[in-house]
């Protein structure tokens, strides 16, 4: 699967969180857009879903369906959830110099929240980025880009 890395969940508990089957007592979305010297790059379906035979697959809280971005935090209860577990659980680097093994070009981070129109520069630590409802985040590596790119949310 396109999520799958060596680094990666592959079952075994990533910072605080497990591979199970889904439980959806909490099930709210976020997007997440990574964008290169102004391109912007697909984030991998299936991050965070594992078969573990030909027949079944656990799921981590966090895991994408496809490569639009959007992704799903669904747990049993709801509790902070953060861009850092999202990055260990696809098995990738998350910093300001270094992200999803891009090294070297300088990393900006920005977010638009839940109804919001505009984004705003998050200058914190990106991987503490809480995983709010609906919340979009672009993590801009490289090149400044003309504007900050929004999902539009339809349903949950």
């Amino acid at each position: 699967m396109d999520g799958d890395t060596t680094d990666g969940g592959q079952g075994q508990d990533v910072m605080g969180l497990s591979c199970a089957n889904m439980v959806e007592n909490y099930h709210v979305h976020f997007h997440l857009s990574i964008i290169l010297n102004g391109d912007a790059l697909a984030v991998p379906s299936h991050i965070g879903i594992v078969e573990s035979s030909a027949t079944s697959e656990c799921f981590y809280s966090l895991h994408t369906h496809d490569d639009s971005g959007k992704v799903h935090v669904e747990a049993p209860a709801p509790r902070t959830f953060t861009l850092a577990q999202l990055f260990a659980i696809w098995g990738q680097p998350l910093a300001r110099d270094n992200v999803a093994g891009m090294p070297g070009l300088p990393v900006k981070v920005f977010v638009v929240e839940d109804g919001a129109t505009t984004a705003t520069e998050f200058t914190g630590d990106i991987g503490s980025l809480d995983l709010a409802s609906h919340r979009d985040i672009t993590l801009q590596v490289g090149t400044s880009i003309a504007a900050i790119p929004t999902f539009t949310w339809f349903g949950k």
